[in-house]
């Protein structure tokens, strides 16, 4: 697990606050995403944040540099705790360009971070796939789950999810309707390159 938490409780709380205000954020941005990993699994199979997660996660194709600045910049304007990680001699990638932006909320007049952290992940169109990196592990998947995204209603927000989905978490997870608390996402992730 990458963070000792898990989504109950207060956690629970604050991972829905924070999961919406990045939606709403992204999408005064003008930006296309979507609930990726175990946030969009979660919520399609069970209409919940997993209890057991750790974070959560949003995706969106690299947008050019432009726009990412502009999201960063609103996300620190909105009081957030931003968090960019970049490229570093990672092939197909190019040195220095964003892999992952890490939002959290702020704690005690921003001294501390908030508990849960919400994983934007940056994908990138080679040849029909789109391939991501988490810690040193890349993944791909074919770029059609992404080319198309469509709105699912939770918590009273409408959130974007691949137009694919069910299709989608069958590529990644296997049989998805069946939970696995102890899934590793760097072991048994079937977009591992």
């Amino acid at each position: 697990m990458a963070y000792s938490i898990t989504l109950t409780g207060k956690n629970n709380k604050e991972a829905l606050d924070l999961l919406e205000l990045s939606a709403k954020i992204m999408n005064t941005c003008k930006l296309v995403y979507w609930l990726e990993g175990g946030t969009l699994l979660g919520i399609r199979r069970e209409n919940r944040l997993l209890p057991w997660d750790n974070d959560l996660d949003f995706s969106l194709m690299y947008p050019g540099k432009p726009k990412l600045e502009t999201l960063i910049n609103q996300l620190k304007s909105e009081g957030l705790r931003v968090r960019v990680r970049k490229f570093k001699n990672t092939l197909p990638f190019k040195n220095g360009d964003l892999r992952i932006i890490k939002v959290r909320k702020k704690k005690l007049f921003g001294l501390l971070k908030g508990n849960v952290c919400l994983d934007i992940f940056i994908k990138y169109n080679y040849n029909e796939k789109a391939y991501w990196q988490i810690g040193n592990k890349v993944k791909n998947v074919p770029y059609k789950f992404y080319a198309t995204v469509k709105e699912i209603k939770f918590n009273n927000y409408s959130y974007s999810i691949p137009k694919l989905t069910d299709e989608y978490l069958t590529y990644r997870y296997g049989n998805w309707n069946v939970p696995v608390k102890n899934w590793n996402t760097f072991t048994d992730d079937n977009a591992l390159s």
